[in-house]
């Protein structure tokens, strides 16, 4: 096969094949990095040479296959992927034209691979389907709309730019660019600001668009008595016109899962909410209630009760912008303490946690109110309620990601950090989380060595402070023996081992710098302050450098974490934000009126003990080697005490 006409034939017969054995079938095509991808930029940015590229090309493909058996024997249907079928004459063009074809004419469905907007074949798949009207979803089944793909090989983009000139990179970065080209050609314009709409109004044009809505009934005051106007309940149909007053409230209240209603006021032309009374659990308390406001001229909504404090979270997406928390309303948005992702990330990661798809096929120029439930609720029993919708112009606010925030304290700190770094597309070996208050969840990848971790999860870093045992151990006994107040630990992660060639953390200096340090073996005897660190290989620390770079340019400013090297690569056991103060012989800066010093051979324990009992105005001089990354070293940066290191 040596000429275009051999390669045409060929790829007409494959196409007539999948004709006749795809004839009336619903396929779901698999689409993930061959030639390119994460793994593809990684290994050139490290000069790799010809037999390791075609080294990552077959572990692409390997991960693809097995992802392809996962989801037959998950979703029972028809999985297509492009890694079976190797033609050693074809050209990149020559299988984006066989791909395209099958996808417009036999795919419903494109499942995407992580790190597909790295890779010129998924996008150029991606931007097929987009063009023929194909939904595209992550392999949690979280959507991934056109302004998703925009953002996301835009980003990837981004990041490409800050790496070196070499020829594939050149390459690859030009071929994405135009596929950019292509999207944003589909991409729907801003839409125009719509009128104002009364507050039951809106939740009635939402319900009318399919959105999943609290149930409620609502009534407008006609001569001082309330006149129905608008109803979502369960088992009616939609705007049921009840006979009375009496009868739309025992019709809600009865559906409401909570057996609880709430019972809210509002003037048409004032936005703002008059009377709010919540959790009305009798049809006598909240009729009276509608009848006496009704009399003041206000409106009213009667709505079931939703619980908060279920787990979920609630928030708003608006734009590119998802921010939530759990334990609140989406006003949540205007306190401090929720989580701000990119619209696609955060769906996948709501994805990951909560084990469902998390479908909000919002225009970006919207701004939507939403809550998110563990369990099926409101008029249309799914997971996700939305409680306010508007259009607007598509604003270009970008997420700022922090944390400690309510999220990660729910899950646990280092679930979250975690869970981020996976997200990122950096590795983090496969970590289950047994939660208190979240069903247990899983995320990362396999590591090929055959040992369990068993990690607590405190709600806030507490360098120390709780166990990690090399081995299962009982996590619920782990809870109650160290935790038993449930105050301290939000979960207990079980993640599978890395072989600990070398093991260490890495932190950036009060000079903007990163300090890296390790040992041959597991770091646990490092981080405790009972081993000094030692000299690394330079291909090690090469490698530890490389995850930093790849968080910080997805984050945008400094990280620290923790990290096992197998010999091959380096992984994150551990992931936080932010720098720190620390030099070679200052761990804190600061003056201090006297000075007491440690010992560091006491331990861990006794160093925390010293500080919670240290005067004001007192600095502490910590005796011996400590390693700069250890958890003493940690704990004495989260005192925020003056901290000096004996010469």
């Amino acid at each position: 096969m040596n000429n275009q006409g051999d390669v045409s034939t060929v790829r007409e017969a494959i196409i007539q094949a999948w004709d006749c054995a795809f004839s009336g079938s619903q396929v779901v095509y698999l689409s993930g990095p061959i030639t390119s991808g994460p793994k593809y930029v990684d290994a050139l940015k490290k000069r790799a040479t010809r037999s390791q590229l075609e080294q990552v090309k077959r572990q692409n493909c390997e991960e693809i296959l097995a992802e392809a058996r996962r989801l037959r024997a998950q979703r029972h249907e028809i999985v297509i992927e492009p890694a079976s079928l190797q033609l050693p004459e074809w050209s990149q063009s020559d299988y984006h034209a066989l791909w395209e074809g099958l996808i417009e004419r036999h795919i419903r469905l494109i499942v995407l691979m992580p790190g597909w907007q790295y890779s010129i074949g998924c996008a150029v798949e991606f931007a097929h389907a987009s063009d023929h009207g194909i939904k595209a979803e992550t392999l949690s089944g979280a959507p991934v709309s056109i302004d998703d793909g925009v953002e996301l090989i835009e980003a990837a983009c981004g990041e490409l730019q800050k790496i070196d000139d070499r020829p594939e990179l050149v390459d690859l970065k030009a071929k994405l660019n135009s596929v950019l080209v292509r999207l944003r050609a589909l991409q729907r314009p801003a839409s125009v600001k719509s009128d104002n709409l009364r507050k039951d109004a809106s939740l009635n044009f939402m319900a009318e668009r399919d959105f999943n809505v609290a149930q409620f009934v609502s009534f407008e005051p006609i001569d001082g008595r309330p006149s129905l106007t608008f109803s979502r309940v369960a088992g009616y149909a939609g705007n049921e016109r009840f006979a009375s007053t009496r009868l739309a409230i025992e019709a809600i209240l009865k559906a409401s899962s909570e057996g609880s209603i709430n019972v809210r006021s509002f003037h048409p032309k004032d936005a703002q909410s008059r009377e709010f009374i919540y959790g009305l659990k009798t049809v006598d308390a909240a009729a009276s209630t509608v009848e006496r406001l009704s009399t003041e001229g206000l409106h009213t909504i009667v709505n079931e009760t939703i619980d908060v404090a279920d787990g979920g979270v609630s928030g708003v997406l608006m734009g590119n912008v998802l921010e939530f928390a759990p334990d609140d309303t989406p006003r949540c948005v205007e306190k401090p303490g929720t989580v701000s992702l990119p619209r696609g990330w955060g769906q996948e990661l709501l994805s990951t946690v909560y084990g469902f798809p998390i479908a909000m096929p919002f225009p970006y120029a919207s701004r939507v109110e939403f809550s998110l439930h563990p369990r099926p609720c409101g008029w249309r029993k799914t997971n996700i309620l939305v409680w306010e919708y508007a259009d607007q112009e598509n604003p270009r606010d970008k997420p700022q990601l922090v944390w400690p925030n309510k999220f990660s304290r729910l899950i646990g700190d280092k679930a979250f950090g975690l869970l981020v770094a996976h997200h990122l597309g950096l590795p983090v070996p496969l970590t289950t989380v047994i939660g208190r208050r979240v069903a247990p969840f899983s995320f990362g990848r396999g590591t090929e060595w055959n040992e369990r971790w068993i990690r607590t999860a405190p709600s806030e870093q507490a360098p120390g402070l709780f166990s990690t045992h090399r081995g299962w151990r009982d996590p619920f006994v782990l809870l109650q023996g160290e935790d038993p107040g449930g105050n301290g630990i939000s979960s207990v992660l079980s993640q599978a081992g890395v072989n600990p060639v070398f093991s260490g953390a890495l932190i950036v200096g009060a000079d903007g710098a990163t300090i890296i340090e390790g040992r041959r073996g597991t770091g646990d005897a490092l981080m405790l302050g009972e081993a000094q660190p030692e000299d690394l290989p330079e291909l090690t620390i090469r490698d530890v450098q490389e995850l930093y770079l790849r968080a910080v340019a997805a984050l945008g400013g400094p990280v620290r974490f923790e990290w096992v090297h197998d010999g091959k690569q380096a992984w994150i056991v551990q992931l936080h934000r932010g720098a720190t103060e620390t030099d070679h012989m200052n761990l804190t800066l600061g003056e201090a009126d006297d000075w007491l010093e440690f010992d560091i051979a006491a331990g861990l324990p006794a160093l925390r003990l010293f500080l919670a009992g240290l005067p004001i105005s007192t600095g502490v001089i910590l005796k011996g080697r400590v390693g700069l990354t250890s958890h003493l070293a940690d704990l004495v940066r989260k005192a925020k005490v003056p901290a000096k290191i004996a010469s």
